[in-house]
C-alpha cells in the first residue's frame, strides 16, 4: 500500500497534467486584451500596470515553472513556451517580465537548501536578478555584506527577492574564480529608477542597489556550490525540472515570447492586406499583390520554422527531465547554435514584416510599432547573439578550444 509521502513525492516528480497546463495557455489568451490595453501605460510606467501585475499573481502565470514540491504550476518547458507566447501576443514586456521570474524563481529552485528553506518558507514566490556587473561580498560573523548596483533588474517591482551576483573581497577560504550569487530580500534593497530605453520599457528593468546589507550564511551560493548545480542529497529535490542545465533552459524557453510578438505582428500585416492598398499601381488591396503574398508567405514560414526548432528543443530538455537523464556537451552546443538559428529567424521575419507594413508602422501609437521595438531589443541580449552560438558549435563538431565553459552555454 503507497504511503502518503510516496504518492506526494510521485505527485512531484512529474510536471503538470495536460489539463492544467492547457488551463494556464488557455488563461494566457483570455488575458491577450488586457494585457494590450495596458501596455502603452505600461510602457510610460516602464513597468508592468497594477491591472496587469494583478492579473500575473492571480493567475500563477509568475510561478508557471516553479515546481509543485515549492507550491507552483510546475509546468513542462513545452507548456510554459506555450503560455509564453500567449502572454506575448498582447505585450512582449509582460512576457519578458514573466520570463525573467519564472526563469530565476526555478533556478532558485534548485539552490542549496538553506537558500531554498528560507526564500520558499512561506511558499512560492518571485525571484528575479542580475549577475553583471557583479557587487562585492564581504565574510563577517555568520554571513555576509553586500555591496553592489546591479542594472537590468527585470522584473524588480513584482519580486520579493533578488538573486545577485558578487565576487569575494578580502576572503580566506578556498575560492573558485568567477560570480557566486546572493539571495536579498528586495526589502533589503533600493531600487534606482534608471530604465530609460525604446523597447521592451514595461519591465521595469532598473537598477537594484545593496548598501552594506547583511546576509546570513544561508543565503550565499559560493561558486563551487552554485545554483544549478545537480546535487541529490538535498532535502528540496525530486521535479522533473531539478535534473536540467540551467542556461539552455533559459536561454530557450527565453526566445519563446519572442515567436509570440512575431505572431501577432503576422497577424496585423495578415488581417492589412485585406483593405490596404498597394500605392502607387493599380493592384488594390495587397492581398491581390503577388509580391505581397509571396513575402507574408515567407514571414510565416520563417515563423513556422523557428517555432518546430523551439518545440523540438523543449522537448528534448522534456525528455531529459522526464528520464532523469542529462544533456550532453554536444547537445549543449548544437542547442545554443539552434538558438541562434531561431534569433535569425525571427528577426528576419520581424523586418519583413515592418517593410510589409510600410512607414505608417512607425508611428509610436500603433500596436505593431511596440511589438518591433520589444522584440529588436530582445534579440540583442547576449545570449541570443549568433554569431557566438554558431562559433560554439563550430568549435565543438571540430574539436577545436572552445571559447566558453560547458556551463555557459
Amino acid at each position: 500500500m503507497a504511503t502518503v509521502e510516496k504518492i506526494k513525492n510521485e505527485e512531484f516528480a512529474t510536471f503538470a497534467d495536460q489539463a492544467t497546463a492547457d488551463a494556464m495557455v488557455e488563461k494566457a489568451k483570455e488575458l491577450r486584451p488586457l494585457f494590450a490595453a495596458e501596455a502603452a501605460e505600461g510602457g510610460k510606467l516602464r513597468s508592468p500596470t497594477k491591472k496587469v501585475e494583478d492579473a500575473l499573481f492571480e493567475n500563477n502565470l509568475l510561478y508557471a515553472l516553479l515546481p509543485k514540491r515549492l507550491g507552483g504550476v510546475g509546468l513542462s518547458l513545452t507548456d510554459f513556451c506555450r503560455m509564453q507566447i500567449e502572454i506575448a501576443k498582447g505585450d512582449p514586456a509582460v512576457s519578458w517580465v514573466a520570463q525573467i521570474i519564472n526563469g530565476t524563481s526555478w533556478v532558485t529552485s534548485m539552490a542549496p537548501d538553506s537558500v531554498q528553506d528560507v526564500v520558499f518558507a512561506d511558499g512560492p514566490t518571485t525571484v528575479c536578478g542580475a549577475y553583471n556587473p557583479p557587487g562585492k561580498a564581504r565574510k563577517v560573523d555568520g554571513g555576509w555584506i553586500i555591496n553592489g548596483a546591479w542594472p537590468y533588474t527585470s522584473g524588480s517591482r513584482q519580486s520579493k527577492w533578488a538573486q545577485q551576483g558578487v565576487v569575494l573581497e578580502d576572503y580566506d577560504g578556498p575560492v573558485v574564480p568567477g560570480i557566486s550569487m546572493c539571495y536579498i530580500p528586495f526589502s533589503d534593497l533600493t531600487i534606482k529608477d534608471t530604465w530609460f530605453v525604446s523597447g521592451m520599457q514595461g519591465t521595469g528593468s532598473d537598477t537594484s542597489v545593496a548598501t552594506d546589507v547583511f546576509i546570513p550564511e544561508g543565503q550565499m551560493v559560493l561558486m563551487d556550490e552554485r545554483a544549478g548545480q545537480i546535487d541529490r542529497t538535498k532535502r528540496h529535490f525530486g521535479a522533473p525540472t531539478d535534473v536540467l542545465p540551467v542556461v539552455p533552459v533559459v536561454r530557450t524557453t527565453g526566445i519563446a515570447q519572442l515567436i509570440g510578438a512575431v505572431e501577432a505582428m503576422l497577424e496585423i500585416v495578415r488581417a492589412e492586406s485585406e483593405f490596404k492598398p498597394v500605392l502607387t499601381t493599380t493592384i488594390g488591396p495587397r492581398k491581390n499583390s503577388g509580391a505581397y503574398m509571396r513575402d507574408l508567405g515567407e514571414a510565416a514560414a520563417m515563423l513556422d520554422t523557428a517555432r518546430l526548432i523551439l518545440f523540438g528543443l523543449v522537448g528534448e530538455l522534456d525528455q531529459v527531465a522526464l528520464t532523469d537523464g542529462e544533456l550532453s556537451v554536444e547537445d549543449k552546443a548544437r542547442h545554443r547554435a539552434q538558438g541562434a538559428q531561431m534569433i535569425e529567424l525571427i528577426h528576419r521575419t520581424s523586418e519583413s514584416l515592418m517593410f510589409q507594413a510600410g512607414s505608417s508602422a512607425f508611428s509610436l501609437d500603433k500596436p505593431i510599432n511596440r511589438y518591433w521595438r520589444d522584440v529588436s531589443m530582445a534579440l540583442r541580449h547576449i545570449q541570443n547573439i549568433p554569431t557566438i552560438g554558431y562559433e560554439i558549435y563550430g568549435r565543438n563538431i571540430a574539436g577545436g578550444d572552445m571559447i566558453s565553459p560547458p556551463g555557459a552555454y
